[in-house]
């Protein structure tokens, strides 16, 4: 299953906050097993990296970002996926660029703290615990 990581759930991890760490920490551990293919979008990278290294310090932002390009696969961002993003019925334009390189990535999911954000998403949408669930349900 390839599945793309909505920033937020990188976020909760390196930042150790909401009550879904633990899920999401268990989903990438996941990854780096094998048991499915992680991705992100390239925009969520330079997200990912202004955040933490405000909260954190440059060199531990860097150490973060690094271990995302061992761990992670990178969608894409192009003028294509760009331009159907605004052409999008998304409210919020970073998450039709997320859900763009997803669908263009050929990928079967996403992962999100808040599937609200994903409400006009063709692709599956879930939620830390529900994946789990779904992944535990395709092995059995």
């Amino acid at each position: 299953m390839k599945i793309l990581f909505d920033t937020n759930i990188l976020l909760d991890i390196f930042l150790m906050r909401d009550e879904l760490y633990k899920s999401s920490s268990l989903l990438v551990d996941y990854v780096v097993k094998g048991k499915m293919e992680g991705w992100l979008s390239g925009i969520s990278v330079t997200t990912i990296y202004y955040l933490i290294s405000k909260a954190l310090t440059r060199k531990e932002a860097e150490k973060h970002i690094g271990s995302l390009f061992e761990i992670f696969h990178i969608c894409s961002v192009n003028r294509v996926i760009l331009e159907e993003s605004l052409k999008s019925n998304f409210k919020d334009y970073e998450d039709a660029v997320q859900y763009q390189s997803a669908l263009n990535s050929g990928l079967d999911g996403i992962l999100t703290r808040n599937k609200r954000d994903f409400k006009k998403s063709t692709l599956p949408v879930y939620d830390p615990p529900e994946l789990i669930k779904a992944l535990k349900v395709l092995r059995e």
